[in-house]
């Protein structure tokens, strides 16, 4: 089994260099790395140049689309997607494995803390965390489905190729899971301990409420996900 992560990167050269280096920390060498440039101007490309990782481009504008071209290019049979400014766990892919093999289930979901030097501002941003989760877990138990976060969602290839990706609209994760929930014979595991650690950048950019009220609209209705949505959150 074979695991290709894949990254989308839009001018992340603050960022990319640590979130690599935090996946080749991890144990074992059943893995690769894909970074898909998303049209970067800054020193992005020429940081990943230099961490002997794969790199594709992807003119298109578009985290989905950036997404859906690290797919098709991915050889693995399991597709982890992530995004440039987290650092996994150092067990992270540990607990992956160990999930799949106690369950034998192939479709993951890991857990997101947002990291701030301000202790009152990362306590502040992970109540949302804390909040988006209890609601995840209810749906769980009640509907018995589990939500699929683009950025920290392990999916078997061939099944992500079958919905047809991630959609091209903010909300993506959101549009892939309803049609995930379609399929009779697919579940997802969410396991706690497949931490991914974030910045805070979506709420520091555009505001703790803002962002919420973009993502909740984003939910109910279809932005043309064309732009990278913590750097573009048109609530007003």
């Amino acid at each position: 089994m074979k695991f290709s992560f894949i990254i989308p990167v839009l001018n992340e050269e603050k960022y990319i260099a640590k979130c690599i280096y935090s996946i080749k920390k991890q144990f074992g060498e059943d893995f690769e790395i894909i970074v898909v440039d998303n049209g970067s101007k800054d020193k992005t490309v020429e940081i990943v140049n230099k961490m002997g990782v794969s790199l594709v481009y992807e003119r298109k504008k578009g985290i989905s689309n950036a997404r859906n071209t690290g797919a098709k290019k991915a050889k693995g049979e399991l597709l982890c997607f992530m995004d440039a400014d987290g650092i996994l766990s150092n067990n992270w892919l540990v607990e992956v494995r160990k999930t799949i093999n106690k369950s034998n289930v192939l479709n993951l979901v890991g857990l997101n803390i947002f990291t701030n030097k301000n202790i009152i501002k990362k306590i502040y941003y992970n109540i949302f965390t804390l909040f988006a989760y209890l609601l995840l877990i209810l749906n769980k138990i009640i509907f018995g489905k589990v939500f699929l976060p683009g950025n920290n969602l392990v999916i078997r290839r061939s099944i992500f190729l079958k919905l047809g990706g991630f959609e091209p609209y903010v909300a993506e994760d959101l549009f892939l899971s309803r049609k995930f929930w379609m399929l009779k014979n697919e579940k997802a595991i969410f396991n706690h301990k497949m931490v991914i650690y974030y910045s805070s950048r979506g709420f520091d950019t555009a505001g703790y409420i803002r962002t919420i009220l973009y993502w909740i609209l984003a939910s109910v209705h279809r932005i043309p996900g064309d732009n990278y949505s913590y750097k573009s959150k048109n609530i007003r």
